[in-house]
């Protein structure tokens, strides 16, 4: 690793202290969106860009998305007004915390990962990529197996009771580390075959729900992963991302019309040749796609400064700051299983929106996001050191695995089962966070003590010295 996350790293430091100290709002917002937009491009290939998507995803959604608001949706425009999403407080108060609040989380999310022998970029990673590789080879068939266990399970979430319904989940999950087996393996049989048939898979389900979210977020996980060692030119990489980016915006404003007709009870044509005459017209229409009245509806669901900025409207006007209590139960919730806790909270933003903002939600699905819920407890100062806290937590959670990796290497295939639900964390809220990465690294553990042969687990000490790894795990870093 070069010292060029550093810099980068020192930029995000100088753009939180001017966001705290002066009202350049909308050109340090800007400026932090395209730098992490830069960052991400210059690291796919290299590394694994999860982190800096997490990041991407928060900036979007609660600094973009709210700017466009005050430029574009205010009370002027008719469809926010009708609506009721223009931003409700002024412009000047919400990004006064905000800015320096989504600042923080990413300073210190994105603080390069350098240690004895893993980081998720350069030398270090291709060296565990290339153990893994090695101990795929004495492993045939077992990412299949891995793919047809999740795939079978998901017939059987939807009958599962709520207590159990995460758990089943996270077994159909299991099926994406199993697509990573076969997409690294050097020995697996018709791997093309298995991993086109598995994508067609996941599409169609999707498109049967009207569910895109997993398509979305966790496809974004497993191409970060994929792309590791790829050398593609920063003009190619850059017409990658922006053309997924735009495939996204493309799925987001034809997703309701979709459902629309998708749901009913009486629909029975291609549900797939119904999504593709919605987006070749939406693409046939890609010139207005961006004007004020046809981008409404990407702006209506993306916007999470909306639900943040109802939050400060209303706390302490109306209710007082918590101190962080309803944090805690959130906490105390995520480590404590709901066989021991029946009535534990729920991840969610039902009670959220009403705890919070004060709004009661029947029918619809949407959350104030950690962002409201720091300033909710803790006010602007407590707010900010709650996201940069945030932060730290969600590197250290991910650093880990890469430090075990060194020992263990297949565990970096399981990145997608561990960080799914975090990669849009911005949008839920901190239990859902905590909930997912301490149940799912709880599951994981017990899939590497009940099914060792799944992460290559057989003379660690050998194997290491046959691919030159040192058993100590001390590695020069480079």
């Amino acid at each position: 690793m070069n010292n060029r996350s550093y810099i980068f790293s020192i930029f995000y430091a100088l753009l939180f202290i001017l966001s705290l100290l002066t009202d350049w709002y909308t050109i340090l917002t800007i400026t932090l969106f395209v730098t992490i937009v830069i960052v991400l491009l210059d690291k796919l290939g290299k590394g694994i860009v999860l982190r800096e998507l997490i990041s991407l995803f928060a900036c979007f959604i609660c600094l973009i998305m709210p700017l466009l608001g005050y430029a574009v949706y205010g009370k002027d425009n008719p469809l926010a007004l009708l609506w009721v999403k223009y931003m409700p407080i002024p412009k000047e108060r919400y990004f006064s915390y905000a800015l320096p609040a989504i600042s923080a989380f990413n300073l210190t999310l994105l603080w390069p990962i350098r240690g004895k022998g893993y980081s998720d970029e350069g030398v270090n990673l291709l060296r565990i990529v290339a153990a893994l590789k090695e101990k795929l080879k004495h492993m045939p068939g077992i990412g299949i197996y891995i793919m047809l266990i999740g795939v079978i399970t998901f017939w059987f979430v939807g009958m599962m009771p709520t207590s159990l319904q995460f758990i089943v989940t996270l077994i159909y999950f299991i099926s994406f580390a199993g697509l990573l087996y076969v997409y690294f393996s050097p020995v697996a049989k018709n791997k093309n075959l298995v991993i086109i048939l598995f994508v067609i898979f996941i599409v169609g389900n999707a498109l049967r729900s009207g569910m895109f979210t997993v398509v979305a977020y966790m496809g974004i996980t497993v191409f970060s992963i994929i792309f590791i060692g790829r050398k593609t030119t920063l003009f190619k990489k850059a017409v990658l991302f922006f053309l997924g980016a735009f495939s996204l915006l493309l799925i987001q404003s034809v997703k309701q019309t979709y459902r629309k007709f998708a749901w009913k009870d009486n629909y029975n044509e291609s549900r797939a040749l119904l999504f593709l005459n919605l987006i070749t017209d939406r693409i046939a229409d890609s010139k207005n796609l961006f004007s004020p009245d046809n981008f409404f509806p990407i702006y209506y669901r993306t916007n999470q400064g909306f639900n943040v900025s109802l939050v400060m409207r209303r706390i302490p006007r109306v209710q007082p700051y918590d101190g962080g209590n309803r944090l805690a139960l959130s906490f105390a919730s995520a480590l404590v299983p709901r066989v021991l806790w029946p009535d534990k909270p729920e991840a969610g933003g039902k009670f959220n929106m009403k705890y919070y903002a004060g709004v009661e939600l029947r029918g619809w699905s949407t959350n104030v996001g950690p962002l409201g819920e720091a300033y909710g407890s803790f006010g602007v100062a407590g707010g900010i050191i709650f996201m940069f806290c945030l932060g730290i937590f969600i590197r250290w959670c991910y650093k880990m695995v890469f430090r075990l990796s060194v020992v263990n290497p297949l565990l970096i295939l399981w990145i997608p089962v561990l960080f799914y639900q975090v990669t849009y964390s911005a949008e839920s809220d901190t239990l859902q966070i905590l909930n997912s990465l301490f149940k799912s690294a709880l599951f994981i553990w017990i899939l590497y003590k009940v099914f060792p042969a799944w992460f290559g687990k057989s003379g660690s000490a050998t194997f290491a010295r046959q691919i030159n790894l040192p058993t100590d795990s001390k590695v020069v870093t480079q």
